[in-house]
């Protein structure tokens, strides 16, 4: 059963659509049970301005990226690497043990976008680390 806050977030979820022109772009994905999320970010020099994604996967993985998008919306990169897995634990609630693999969806979306300014987007949408290694 889906607790109220990841049915709210599921049956309603906000932040949700592909951006138009993202900064960056983030792929998070558990190659278990196929979740996959994709964060597109407008970034200045030290925060994230606006947040979108496109998720594919259960709903409490839907459901977690909905949440997540309104977490980093407006925080700073500082802000955002000082959560814990804590902290995604009380924002997803209470969830059953076949739910649990989206606590580590959240944290590496946290993780992923405390880092941006580690990234640049290529002509053709790929993600390359400064060393120019493909992620």
């Amino acid at each position: 059963m889906f607790n109220e806050i990841i049915s709210e977030h599921f049956m309603n979820p906000r932040n949700v659509g592909k951006m138009s022109n993202p900064d960056f772009v983030i792929e998070i994905g558990n190659p278990i049970c196929g979740d996959t999320v994709h964060m597109f970010l407008q970034v200045d020099s030290n925060s994230i301005k606006d947040v979108s994604y496109l998720s594919y996967g259960c709903s409490t993985s839907i459901a977690t990226a909905s949440i997540l998008s309104e977490v980093v919306k407006g925080k700073t990169f500082n802000e955002i690497a000082s959560y814990q897995k804590s902290d995604v634990i009380k924002w997803l609630g209470e969830l059953e043990p076949a739910q649990n693999h989206c606590v580590d969806i959240g944290y590496n979306i946290l993780s992923e976008c405390a880092k941006p300014k580690q990234r640049k987007l290529t002509e053709n949408n790929f993600l390359v680390e400064d060393g120019g290694a493909l992620t």
